[in-house]
């Protein structure tokens, strides 16, 4: 029917003071349609001798629905009973929507800040674009849990008991006068699923139907959530398995230009579907969270392997554990972070089972905005979360590094000793604040039993941060390490400039390419190669695993057993995940005795060749893309494929040691505690026996084994003994008398 506008009020028009005030209100409504109901129901709550008994049928009101006939004694009861007639409940009705709007209008003018906080049902059907009808049922089944007046008078017009909820049937009578179309009304109870779809009412079984109740029987409730929104409390709610990003420090923040423009326009949108691609670590939540709490985007950060747990344990209530996190989302103008890492592994099964019915539910929510933190779009997470805009995130910029140690390490060390050690640490890895902190605490942990001023040392730390990076690349790569430095090698003076060249190239490269912009004239990135090539026992080795000290970085070697596989694609797979996870983890990869991997391609000749080339190519193409650091080394430089070379940036021969070097060699490697005579000829056995330093260092080693097991110190005869030994070893011949 429609409704007139009646200007005449018998309150004042003024703004509401509480949002209990605007519930009255709707409260008051709410009794005149109960009064209405009496009269178009009067039947229901009439027994067949005219009194009151409202549960269960008449005879009257099944004679009612056959024939349209209403008995006399229905109108008398009203009388009798002073209940107001329909006329006046309908002009009531009319008036009473009219007088809510106009204050509601003077609310928002001169409180413009009350809105969320006074005009909490408005927010609501604002929110959530509800009908007139929605709002009316969702305002009514408050105001029935809320306050025991509209209780009674609910039960006064249906008979219920006090355990009983309202249902959908009744509520549908209610508000009659509001269904204007079918897709609203009685055909399908369209209201109920978009009400249930965000969580704001619940649904109750009867007992005697179970899932087979009839949608007009079905109870309605609100959730305290709504309940307490709608009474005021506006604050956000953290929903099952999440948590809101807040105290976002600026300064631990690692976010360029580019990277905040792009989220920025993401996150203007009124839907949006992100993928940030990344690896676990690297501080996406906290920049998004920074980018979002600027725009004052609230961040509710779910984390999926919970989910999964609760999904697993209770997947009757995943529905309603989404409709909560949704809801939640849509009061704060959030914007909703999905936590996905790792998840595929743990509950791969059990996500393939289900992952059609969180899809559903979640691609039915149009207007959600939500990312998902993923290290790389899968077929599974596709099922789960749909096709996804992909915003990469780079690892940390070097420049940031200083800053973002000394924030790290300011809380456990005065500050001339945390810039000290931020000054030697950020020029190894490139991190996120929070890969530093853990760092630290598994440092502290490690280590534990003194002070941390002890502990927290620039080679400490280093340590743990290379024995906690690269896990996956266990099984085909060993970790290596050693704690010498540059300086304490023997090396020519021309290798020694070489290496320091390469040094500098792994430590500023980054900073040309990009701060500089050089990357637009080198496609190849700033990644870096070095080969390593000479004869066995010249330090090739050493000098990678040393530079990876220099660097602070962890040096994995290739197992190249491990990698090449007879199967054709296996060995590709495999360098992929090397390659992934060593740039991942920033680690240094060292291929020894590369030759087997980068042999020179040969003719094609058979369909093995044809495989052997194509793993070849491949290598190529990934070491040319690798941002890392990779060193290879062979004991035959020429053995190598030409387009290799090409690659490589620097290339260092290590020639067998002169004299000067041989002696240098015997006398550093000589252990400093081991006992010696004051007369060794160090520079006379280097002079006779022409070795490289794996040789001498084997020499030594045996001299020491047989001072030890006689009891006497090491003396020109055993070290010449042991040389001797040693370099028959190596297949030169030498008399006896020698």
């Amino acid at each position: 029917m429609a409704q007139e506008q009646n200007e005449s009020f018998p309150f004042p028009v003024e703004p509401f003071s509480a949002c209990e005030q605007v519930l009255r209100h709707y409260g008051s409504f709410f009794i005149i349609s109960c009064i209405r109901y009496l009269n178009l129901h009067t039947e229901r709550v009439l027994n067949d001798y005219g009194g009151y008994q409202p549960k269960g049928a008449s005879f009257a009101e099944l004679l009612l629905a056959v024939t349209g006939k209403r008995s006399v004694h229905y109108d008398e009861w009203l009388s009798e009973h002073q209940i107001p007639s329909l006329e006046d409940c309908n002009e009531m009705m009319a008036m009473l929507p009219e007088y809510i709007r106009r204050c509601t209008e003077l609310t928002r003018e001169s409180l413009p800040d009350a809105g969320k906080s006074i005009l909490t049902i408005e927010s609501l059907k604002e929110i959530f674009q509800l009908s007139e009808l929605e709002k009316l049922i969702l305002v009514t089944c408050v105001l029935i849990q809320y306050d025991e007046l509209y209780t009674h008078a609910w039960r006064y017009v249906t008979g219920a008991d006090s355990s009983e909820l309202p249902t959908a049937g009744f509520l549908m009578d209610l508000y009659d006068f509001l269904i204007v179309d079918s897709s609203e009304g009685r055909n399908g109870y369209q209201f109920l699923y978009h009400l249930l779809k965000y969580g704001l009412i619940t649904l109750k079984y009867r007992e005697t139907w179970g899932e087979d109740t009839p949608p007009g029987m079905l109870y309605i409730s609100v959730p305290r959530r709504i309940l307490s929104f709608i009474l005021g409390d506006t604050e956000s709610f953290t929903p099952v398995a999440c948590r809101w990003l807040a105290n976002i420090d600026e300064d631990t923040v690692s976010l360029d230009d580019a990277l905040d423009s792009t989220l920025q326009t993401h996150l203007q949108k009124s839907s949006v579907h992100l993928a940030l691609l990344g690896y676990k670590g690297l501080g996406r939540s906290t920049a998004v969270g920074f980018v979002a709490k600027r725009m004052s985007i609230p961040v509710l950060e779910l984390n999926m392997k919970e989910f999964c747990a609760i999904w697993q344990q209770t997947p009757e209530f995943v529905g309603n554990v989404l409709a909560s996190i949704f809801r939640e989302i849509h009061i704060q103008n959030g914007l909703l972070l999905i936590r996905y890492e790792s998840v595929e592994n743990d509950y791969q099964e059990w996500l393939n089972q289900h992952a059609y019915q969180f899809y559903e539910i979640l691609s039915g929510d149009t207007q959600l905005k939500y990312g998902v933190l993923l290290d790389r779009q899968t077929v599974m997470s596709r099922r789960l979360f749909g096709e996804l805009s992909e915003v990469q995130f780079p690892p940390p910029s070097r420049e940031i590094q200083p800053k973002l140690w000394k924030k790290a390490l300011s809380r456990m060390l005065p500050e001339e000793k945390a810039n000290e050690l931020s000054s030697m640490l950020s020029t190894g890895y490139c991190l996120s604040f929070s890969e530093m902190n853990f760092a630290i605490e598994q440092t502290l942990t490690r280590l534990s039993g003194e002070s941390s001023r002890n502990i927290l040392t620039a080679e400490n730390i280093s340590e743990t941060l290379n024995k906690t990076r690269g896990h996956k690349l266990e099984g085909m790569a060993s970790l290596r390490s050693t704690t010498l430095l540059l300086k304490d090698i023997v090396l020519s003076d021309d290798i020694r400039k070489t290496l320091n060249e390469i040094l500098s190239y792994a430590r500023y490269s980054e900073m040309v390419m990009e701060d500089w912009g050089f990357s637009k004239y080198n496609s190849s990135g700033a990644g870096l190669s070095v080969l390593l090539s000479g004869v066995p026992g010249t330090g090739k080795t050493l000098t990678a695993l040393v530079l990876a000290h220099e660097l602070r970085r962890a040096l994995y070697v290739v197992d190249l057993s491990r990698v090449v596989d007879k199967y054709i694609g296996e060995t590709e797979k495999k360098l992929s995940v090397i390659f992934d996870e060593a740039e991942r983890s920033q680690a240094m990869l060292l291929f020894d005795e590369a030759d087997s991997l980068f042999a020179k391609r040969t003719d094609v000749k058979s369909s093995n060749d044809r495989y052997a080339n194509l793993e070849v190519n491949y290598l190529l193409q990934r070491l040319e893309a690798y941002r890392g650091v990779s060193i290879l080394t062979t004991n035959f430089g020429g053995g190598l494929d030409e387009a290799l070379a090409r690659r490589i940036q620097f290339k260092v021969n290590f020639p067998m040691p002169d004299v000067n070097q041989r002696a240098e060699l015997w006398k550093r490697l000589i252990p400093p505690r081991a006992p010696r005579t004051d007369d060794l000829d160090l520079l006379g056995i280097a002079g006779d026996f022409e070795m490289s330093g794996g040789h001498i260092k084997n020499a030594i080693f045996r001299a020491c084994i047989l001072a030890a097991s006689t009891g006497e110190p090491l003396n020109n005869e055993l070290l010449w003994d042991a040389a001797v030994h040693e370099y028959r070893s190596m297949g030169h011949i030498i008399r006896d008398d020698y």
